[in-house]
């Protein structure tokens, strides 16, 4: 989100290498994964178990419909302070039930993946790098949720709320670049 109007960055694998690529390479899509799997974490057993699925299939719609879109979303300020409010989430500790962190992070990763699907509607191969990015969200969604699934020692719920302060601090740092760096 970062850089909205970067290109694909050739990873020598195709377009569907590529988009798995441009998880890692894109800030803010990486962080939004990785705080929302925290967030379900901490929300115990049930939603950690359903964000690994509900997380891709809200990507892929979401960056099916940035596909349409005629031009691309310059959203990144917005995108970047829901950011920092969700790493906000995780460093409290809040524990949402199912019923709200679920439609939450629907919507969110719905968003997310809508500006980044109008990003990449320029490009050949944007249904490929899509879909390779979708599959990259679902298999790091589901190693970082089994990874860190409750029942968990003390050490680690401390951990996650370590995880969701850098992920505030790093959007604040982005937010900051932006404001000094405008579209």
């Amino acid at each position: 989100m970062i850089a909205l109007l970067a290109h694909l960055t050739p990873s020598g694998f195709g377009p569907w290498g590529d988009g798995m690529a441009r998880l890692f390479l894109e800030p803010t899509e990486l962080l939004l994964v990785i705080a929302l799997v925290l967030l379900g974490v901490q929300a115990r057993q049930p939603c950690s178990d359903r964000l690994p699925l509900l997380l891709p299939l809200a990507w892929l719609l979401g960056g099916l419909i940035g596909l349409r879109l005629p031009s691309p979303l310059l959203l990144a300020v917005v995108c970047t302070g829901l950011l920092a409010a969700l790493g906000l989430l995780v460093a409290l500790g809040l524990r949402l039930r199912q019923a709200q962190l679920l439609p939450l992070a629907a919507g969110l990763a719905g968003l997310f993946a809508l500006v980044a699907g109008s990003a990449l509607a320029g490009h050949s191969g944007a249904l490929a790098a899509l879909l390779g990015e979708t599959v990259a969200i679902a298999v790091l969604s589901l190693l970082l949720a089994q990874a860190l699934a409750p029942p968990h020692p003390r050490w680690l719920a401390i951990g996650l709320r370590v995880g969701g302060s850098w992920i505030t601090a790093a959007s604040l740092l982005m937010f900051g670049w932006l404001v000094r760096h405008p579209q």
